[in-house]
């Protein structure tokens, strides 16, 4: 199965199992993490906190970020569609945000929510890649499905 580092960012600093790298060490070590794994899970506490996602990191090293950032509307996605991240999950999105952006992006998108048979849904009728559940969440669809391990660090695909 293919598993993934989990790391977070809030402030330009990037959180690692608890370990905390500093602003100006966080771009090399989100580099270093991504040329050995090919791709980076990053959960941006800004983006989720304050809708205030830490664009310039993306757009530093992007390339090897999958971004949980919870953007709220379309132009959020756009920002950080244009960074050239790899992938982007969204979470508890409204619904009618996300026929728009099936229809602007090409880049892997995947639902996440706090009901997980509802994220489902919605990745499955927007033909969105696939769900990222948290660790308690189980679902029974036949879509790509990931799971975050907090815990653990990683996040993995299970189905």
């Amino acid at each position: 199965m293919e598993t993934y580092p989990v790391i977070k960012i809030r402030k330009g600093k990037v959180m690692k199992n608890n370990k905390i790298i500093k602003k100006r060490d966080a771009i090399d070590f989100i580099e270093e993490l991504g040329k050995k794994n090919g791709i980076v899970y990053a959960i941006d506490l800004d983006g989720y906190k304050k809708n205030s996602a830490n664009l310039k990191i993306y757009k530093e090293i992007g390339k090897y970020l999958w971004i949980d950032a919870f953007p709220r509307y379309v132009d959020d996605v756009m920002d950080i569609i244009i960074t050239g991240v790899k992938r982007i999950t969204l979470r508890d999105m409204p619904e009618r945000e996300l026929k728009e952006i099936k229809e602007m992006a090409e880049k892997e998108i995947f639902i996440s929510g706090k009901n997980a048979y509802e994220a489902a849904n919605r990745a499955i009728k927007y033909n969105f890649n696939g769900v990222v559940l948290y660790e308690e969440q189980e679902i029974k669809k036949d879509i790509q499905t990931w799971k975050i391990y907090m815990n653990e660090g990683i996040i993995r695909r299970i189905k």
